[in-house]
């Protein structure tokens, strides 16, 4: 099998599982289940919506750390073609610098074709909306509630870009890193936001799939495959 036929399989197809799996969380009641933890039925509020610290370090701070971050991988880029020490990782900073920009960016796009409302407006706790799944149409008079998938879990996930900057290198340490970091800074990410009642645990879920599916068809665009088959094979044996 050709090296990126290859590279293809190995990292899209744990994806064709997971999204049956998120399908199927569509029939389940566990989105409602998890968000009910959160949730005071006798005060009819989420009471971690407007707390201060959640708000800061667990939702703007991270957003704009990422912000800071991509920022300097595009004054990297740009300084490649001026600084020789730069050049032979041209193709590397272009590719992150786009994948943290780009993978946050579709799921930006995804929520605003989306009808779907959060949890805290939907009438199961205290809201107008009614909660539709993912291919409910939205009602006569509703308007589209923009809230699926998680926006600001990207902030996170959008850091698996990092998995495949260590394969790229041949740097098995990084891409256990960028592989795990990504992964655990996305879920908590969104976690807060589900305790804050912004979205369910599966509009989590999605946001993990679409940065993964995007940063994926940046890396195989920019990169081709990886320094080494065995460092692939290897890293993604530590998922």
């Amino acid at each position: 099998m050709a090296p990126r036929a290859e590279l293809l399989l190995r990292h899209l197809g744990p994806a064709l599982p997971f999204i049956a799996f998120l399908l199927l969380l569509e029939t389940t009641t566990l989105d409602s289940a998890i968000t009910g933890w959160f949730f005071d039925p006798i005060a009819g509020v989420f009471p971690l919506h407007y707390n201060s610290a959640l708000e800061v370090f667990g939702h703007q701070w991270p957003r704009q750390l990422v912000t800071v971050v991509a920022s300097g991988l595009i004054a990297l880029w740009v300084l490649s073609f001026l600084l020789p020490q730069l050049r032979p990782h041209r193709r590397l900073l272009l590719f992150l610098a786009l994948a943290l920009t780009l993978a946050p960016l579709a799921v930006v796009l995804l929520k605003a074709a989306s009808v779907r409302h959060c949890p805290w407006s939907l009438q199961e706790y205290g809201g107008f909306a009614r909660h539709l799944s993912l291919f409910d149409a939205a009602p006569p008079g509703l308007a589209p509630g923009h809230c699926f998938p998680a926006g600001h879990a990207t902030a996170g996930f959008c850091l698996l870009a990092f998995y495949f900057a260590g394969l790229a290198l041949g740097n098995l340490r990084l891409a256990r890193a960028g592989l795990w970091g990504g992964l655990t800074a996305g879920m908590a990410l969104g976690l807060v936001r589900v305790a804050q009642g912004a979205h369910f645990i599966s509009h989590i879920l999605w946001s993990a799939l679409v940065c993964w599916l995007v940063i994926l068809a940046l890396y195989l665009a920019i990169m081709g495959t990886p320094k080494g088959a065995q460092a692939a094979a290897a890293a993604t044996k530590q998922r």
